[in-house]
């Protein structure tokens, strides 16, 4: 469907009109899912006597599929906008991991922005390259649709605040039916829990919310809240169906006439034209992965459970970044060595696509004490969270510090308990969610314009411009 017109006066509709929203939400870069998830939305458009929309709930993206990560997320975007899908919602699986700066070229890719009214700029602007709403076309029926999405404590590091969700959806909304809405869709990602806390303060306001975030399969939707609330599972597994029926002239003008989930089979048609570009965005990653960066002066290997050279070199491109007196990364950052001599853009990110962002602050030494205990513990290298897709931490990788005789030594000097240190890893080693740490450091800095593979291209840019040697790894007899 085409973006809303502008018109002054919608015609009066002569009879009750029907208008389908298909959704899903959650596919985190199950990229050949989506593929099947547009052929059967394609089959739905073309066989409906009605208008019918397409909606994405956030998180396409996702960091543990090459063809995401390595795309900063847009190459699902760029599917989306393949699948014909009319509006989506910012999640957090781009924005949590690569910061707002990643919104344009999500825009760009799907050739609309993406949706989001809750949170903004520190100083109140829209996020760059997105709107609050927007208004479709559905045939004779204007469609508004406002999204909303997640905070987490990490956007305020990224220059953004959260707006209260039930005063900015309201403010969007009203502005939307001013300019013609006949219909108002809460496209969010949120959360289940929060679209049914919020959906009564909005009773009145908007007529549907489509949800994401959670992953909650709702068969046949939540109808026992202020406003009937749709959710599609996760994965690419379900496609969401909500049929509406709109009369003007009826005290409740907006009917959800019915909602359900269909499962989409691993064995069914996949859109062609979501696999022609899945593999255009294959071929420009492939170009980008071979661009040169600088050479290495000898193999950095990589262990997991013990000392990992690779670790070392990003450990040492963050020190460059962020000057300190240790360098701490926990191993699982890493997948992969980094080769001795010429380096390539892909020798880098097979060697890590964390989005972790450099770091830096002052601990105490029995902080600092602390932190290494508990990072070289096997307890610690064994557990596996979450946040790496449940791959375990593996053991505490660091720069500056020795051990000897049962001592640690830092710079050379006994690590005196009462001193404070500098060190410098990424967001996770110094963040209570990490592990190593009960609070954040008082004076941490971030800098979030850049993740651990762009501050290792930088460093080896740095190391290996023109004139310069080869890049040495830390260890080596040259660079001891």
């Amino acid at each position: 469907m085409a973006p809303a017109r502008a018109r002054s006066e919608p015609p009066r509709l002569s009879v009750v009109a029907r208008v389908e929203i298909l959704h899903w939400n959650d596919v985190h870069a199950r990229f050949g899912a989506l593929a099947r998830l547009s052929a059967r939305a394609r089959q739905v458009r073309d066989a409906a006597p009605h208008p019918v929309l397409l909606l994405d709930g956030g998180d396409v993206e996702d960091t543990s599929v090459r063809l995401s990560a390595m795309t900063y997320g847009v190459a699902g975007w760029r599917l989306l906008k393949a699948a014909g899908v009319d509006a989506a919602v910012v999640g957090n699986g781009g924005l949590l991991r690569y910061g707002p700066a990643v919104l344009p070229r999500y825009a760009a890719a799907l050739g609309s922005p993406p949706l989001v009214c809750d949170v903004e700029t520190d100083d109140g602007r829209v996020l760059e390259g997105t709107a609050r709403g927007r208004l479709l076309d559905a045939g004779d029926v204007r469609v508004g649709v406002v999204g909303v999405t997640d905070y987490y404590f990490q956007y305020d590091t990224l220059g953004l605040r959260e707006r209260g969700r039930v005063t900015a959806v309201r403010e969007e909304a009203l502005r939307l039916r001013a300019e013609g809405a006949d219909v108002v869709v809460l496209l969010s990602h949120t959360g289940v829990h929060a679209d049914r806390a919020i959906s009564w303060a909005l009773r009145g306001t908007i007529d549907l919310i489509v949800g994401g975030h959670t992953h909650h399969l709702l068969l046949d939707g939540d109808r026992d809240e202020g406003v009937p609330i749709a959710q599609a599972g996760c994965f690419g597994e379900h496609l969401g169906r909500v049929v509406l029926e709109v009369d003007r002239t009826a005290e409740r003008p907006v009917q959800v006439v019915d909602m359900t989930v269909e499962p989409v089979a691993e064995d069914a048609p996949a859109d062609p034209a979501v696999l022609a570009e899945t593999e255009r965005a294959e071929a420009d990653l492939e170009a980008w992965l071979d661009e040169p960066l600088g050479h290495l002066d000898e193999e950095a290997p990589h262990d997991g459970d013990g000392r990992s050279h690779a670790a070392e070199v990003v450990l040492t491109a963050l020190l460059d970044r962020f000057p300190a007196e240790v360098g701490v990364l926990i191993a699982a950052h890493c997948t992969d060595g980094l080769p001795g001599g010429a380096v390539r853009r892909r020798d880098v990110w097979a060697t890590t696509s964390s989005p972790g962002n450099p770091a830096t602050g002052t601990l105490t030494g029995a902080e600092l004490r602390a932190m290494l205990r508990r990072g070289w513990s096997e307890e610690y290298a064994a557990h596996a969270p979450r946040t790496f897709r449940f791959r375990p931490f593996g053991r505490l990788q660091t720069v500056g510090v020795d051990e000897r005789d049962g001592e640690l030594l830092v710079g050379g000097e006994p690590l005196d308990d009462d001193r404070r240190y500098s060190v410098t890893g990424s967001d996770l080693e110094l963040a209570p969610y990490g592990g190593l740490v009960a609070a954040h450091p008082e004076d941490v800095r971030y800098d979030s314009s850049v993740i651990l593979p762009e501050a290792l291209e930088a460093w080896f840019s740095r190391a290996s411009g023109a004139g310069s040697r080869a890049a040495r790894r830390p260890g080596s007899p040259a660079s001891r």
